[in-house]
């Protein structure tokens, strides 16, 4: 403790109370700050194990427009014979009308895949990166001439609708308050919007959301419906379908609920 009469000076040496008062201080400081830090550090989401890969790929398979942009490419696994990858545009904006020509046709698309868990995207690199496939009918174009649909009827979920392209890799965090106005403008320029819920295991899961006809969130049921729920926990209802490895939520955007 500082005794009475005791002063400092930079120039000479501590009067003993000062340098044991200093001691305890700082100590106590830096320990303050440490634990302030790992309790931040522990209450941030998770950035999760999103990956952006910097090298192009090449990928070859069938061109959908619709819902929204995406590729169904053979992989040849039993359990998983079809792999979808969403194609997106650099920036924040979706594939749209540089897909909309190659639609139901065989082709070629180049550029990164950003992928997270299960989902997975493309954005189209610059130039002629849709090609279509010259390769000779048959063999994969026949094995993915149509989705294989599977209707598993009306669920109820509780998550968060995200932006998949920041959500697989663009951003870190991707997801939550601090991403909310990133993921509007994303999925209000094109962007597929999604549903991501975690079980209690910490499993995610993914979901394309379309209206309640399978078609592309658009207008006002885009801009009215969705966006105002983007990056809040909210639980949705509808049909859920599953076109080979991609679930597809069938919604009433009326009937978002924030929890």
């Amino acid at each position: 403790m500082v005794q009475p009469g005791e002063f400092y000076v930079g120039y000479l040496k501590a009067p003993p109370g000062v340098a044991v008062f200093l001691r305890w201080a700082v100590s106590g400081l830096m320990a303050a700050t440490l634990a302030i830090a790992w309790f931040v550090s522990r209450s941030q989401n998770d950035p999760g194990d999103a990956v952006w890969h910097d090298d192009a790929e090449t990928l070859i398979g069938r061109i959908a427009a619709a819902p929204y942009p995406l590729i169904r490419i053979w992989s040849g696994q039993p359990d998983q014979p079809v792999r979808t990858v969403l194609l997106v545009s650099e920036g924040k904006h979706g594939g749209g009308e540089r897909v909309a020509a190659l639609d139901g046709r065989m082709a070629r698309v180049r550029g990164a895949i950003l992928e997270r868990d299960t989902c997975r995207l493309l954005e189209l690199a610059e130039g002629d990166a849709l090609k279509p496939d010259r390769s000779p009918s048959g063999g994969d174009a026949d094995r993915l001439s149509a989705p294989r649909i599977v209707a598993l009827g009306q669920v109820t979920l509780r998550g968060e609708i995200i932006d998949p392209k920041c959500y697989s890799g663009a951003m870190k965090p991707g997801e939550g308050k601090t991403h909310k106005e990133c993921a509007t403008l994303c999925i209000a320029g094109g962007i597929p919007p999604m549903f991501v819920t975690i079980d209690d295991a910490g499993r995610r899961s993914y979901y394309l959301l379309t209206d309640h006809d399978g078609r592309a969130l658009t207008g006002a049921a885009l801009h009215d419906g969705v966006l105002p729920f983007v990056a809040d926990a909210v639980e949705i209802r509808g049909a859920l379908e599953k076109y080979d490895d991609l679930a597809v939520l069938k919604i009433d955007p009326a009937r978002i609920r924030r929890l």
